[in-house]
């Protein structure tokens, strides 16, 4: 069954199935909204970006991979693809660089035009606050290729988490120590999601850091010391532990929080910063 061919006021059959506000919308599903790490493209279904793929392979006849029919059609592709994110505004070069990387055969990701998809996509998502961790790779080796590194990361992308002071013994926030044999949840691990950290008061009086996670072969839970990391005491767990971590992601205790070194910071702290520092 052909597909449906959309045609240019020319009368000439259009390689782009997908319209501006299509492309809008898809870079907003994909990287849009509040959180420092969006979904990205996986939160696009597949079957649309193929569809996109397959009209403009069957628009252009299935040229052979390398011949001048196939470099003819993905620069055509890529002309439009450049238009309709032009007319679609900042988000729509967001889905521009989604749907061309799905579409563009390999050998063209290099066009001029793709790159400059690249670059208007990249810019607005460095200013409106993702963190270039949640950035495909791809997009993120064409800015490091042009702005290269800078201490943290890429060269002028704000860092996602921010670096704070942890308080000293002397200024500990207050906190409901352990009694005799409790064990406290305090974090799910940052590597190990399915992990839980407890903190465990001893017959001793110190404090063992345990950890409960899946046995991997029989998906029961187990139990076991986290080697090395104990206290004398509650709050010097709590600094050791939070020292380890770094950060925590997923979920953490509201004693732990404190003690984390690295803070995540929120999407509108990042757009400031990214806003205040013009590239």
């Amino acid at each position: 069954m052909s597909l449906f061919f959309r045609f240019s006021a020319q009368g000439r059959v259009q390689l782009l199935t997908a319209t501006p506000a299509d492309l809008r919308r898809l870079g907003e599903v994909a990287f849009g909204g509040q959180s420092i790490y969006p979904p990205g493209i996986s939160a696009i279904p597949t079957a649309e970006l193929n569809g996109y793929a397959m009209a403009l392979l069957e628009a252009a006849g299935y040229p052979e991979p390398g011949s001048s029919a196939e470099a003819s059609a993905n620069g055509k592709f890529l002309d439009e693809l450049l238009a309709a994110a032009e007319l679609a505004g900042d988000w729509g070069f967001v889905g521009a660089m989604c749907v061309g990387w799905n579409c563009v055969a390999p050998s063209h990701r290099e066009d001029h035009r793709y790159l400059q998809i690249l670059d208007r996509a990249l810019e607005l998502l460095r200013t409106d606050g993702a963190s270039y961790t949640s950035v495909p790779p791809f997009a993120m080796d064409r800015w490091t290729a042009v702005r290269g590194y800078g201490d943290t990361g890429p060269a002028g992308w704000p860092s996602a988490l921010a670096h704070l002071p942890v308080p000293s013994a002397e200024d500990a926030p207050p906190f409901d120590d352990l009694v005799d044999a409790e064990s406290r949840k305090l974090a799910q691990a940052p590597a190990a999601p399915g992990n839980m950290i407890y903190a465990e008061r001893r017959p001793s009086g110190s404090v063992q850091a345990v950890v409960e996670g899946p046995n991997p072969e029989t998906r029961e839970l187990r139990r076991w010391d986290w080697e090395g990391l104990n206290a004398a005491d509650y709050p010097a767990l709590l600094r050791e532990l939070g020292n380890r971590l770094v950060t925590h992601s997923h979920w953490a205790h509201d004693d732990l929080i404190p003690y984390f070194p690295c803070r995540e910071r929120s999407r509108d702290q990042i757009r400031i910063e990214a806003r205040a520092h013009v590239l």
